[in-house]
């Protein structure tokens, strides 16, 4: 009988013990898991990394067609040359242009004459001294006179062609000039090439909005807000600027672009459009 207690309490102890220990490996458990969770969340960082590259706006960047049919004959820039609105790139020897020239001189000409015949005759007719059918004849070649003046104009214009430059010019060579300033990136071209109204003849960049596009990690663009400063370092000169918009945009590479503006305009002179950079960040 006593060694039946003894066996009965025995059981009970380790009951207790094991009750102990559930309870420590679970305690334990719920410490390590909650650790883990702690583990997992991540900070914030305290300066964000990422790649960007100096670039101006599409608006900015200005490349240059022919307008007509021809061959170059007077190539007049470089390539990194500084350019002003109106300079000089290049002239077009084109056959084209001379008959272009001599249409539109041809309905300018026929366009004066019936707006003059026009309003002489309008005098005439408040008088009563032309038929009513005479006048409409008059109006209606006047009318398409000016259609057709002002529909060549406009079409000439709308490729290029300088409709005043058509009028004085009396011959079949056309000159290419600079409708803005900026640098002279890109020729393709020389003295000689076959050109058509396709051929891509320059490209030529203005840097006054220069600024950089940074590609963030979408790990981390929460965490970038407007106005943040950002720096990154030009050789020995570090360069410092400020976030200016946040695309909603996720990339096929996970990032977001962070376009960002510079906090001193001189430092622009520095850099270079298409230039690489490491740019860090501050939250």
């Amino acid at each position: 009988m006593k060694n039946y207690i003894y066996i009965a309490i025995a059981s009970v102890g380790l009951m207790a013990c094991g009750s102990e220990t559930a309870t420590t490996i679970e305690e334990q458990t719920e410490v390590e898991t909650t650790n883990s969770i702690e583990e997992i969340k991540a900070p914030i960082a305290s300066t964000i990394e990422c790649f960007g590259v100096v670039d101006v706006p599409p608006s900015s960047i200005n490349e240059i067609f022919s307008k007509t049919n021809g061959y170059i004959i007077d190539l007049a820039v470089l390539e990194g040359q500084h350019i002003k609105e109106g300079d000089l790139l290049a002239a077009i020897e084109s056959p084209e242009f001379a008959l272009l020239q001599k249409e539109y001189k041809s309905a300018k000409a026929n366009y004066d004459w019936q707006k003059q015949h026009y309003e002489r005759n309008q005098q005439l007719y408040a008088s009563k001294s032309i038929s009513d059918k005479d006048f409409q004849t008059i109006v209606k070649d006047f009318e398409l006179a000016k259609s057709a003046y002002f529909g060549l104009k406009e079409q000439l214009t709308a490729i290029g062609f300088n409709a005043e430059q058509l009028l004085t010019a009396n011959s079949s060579r056309l000159t290419i000039r600079s409708k803005t300033h900026g640098t002279v990136v890109k020729i393709n071209v020389k003295n000689g090439t076959k050109v058509s109204p396709e051929t891509h003849l320059f490209t030529i960049i203005d840097k006054t909005h220069l600024h950089v596009e940074m590609s963030v990690s979408a790990s981390y663009i929460t965490q970038v807000k407007k106005d943040m400063p950002f720096y990154f370092l030009n050789g020995t000169d570090s360069i410092n600027g400020t976030v200016y918009l946040i695309n909603d945009l996720i990339e096929p590479d996970n990032t977001v672009k962070v376009h960002g503006h510079f906090n001193d305009v001189k430092d622009e002179e520095k850099l270079i459009v298409g230039q690489k950079i490491f740019v860090n960040i501050l939250p």
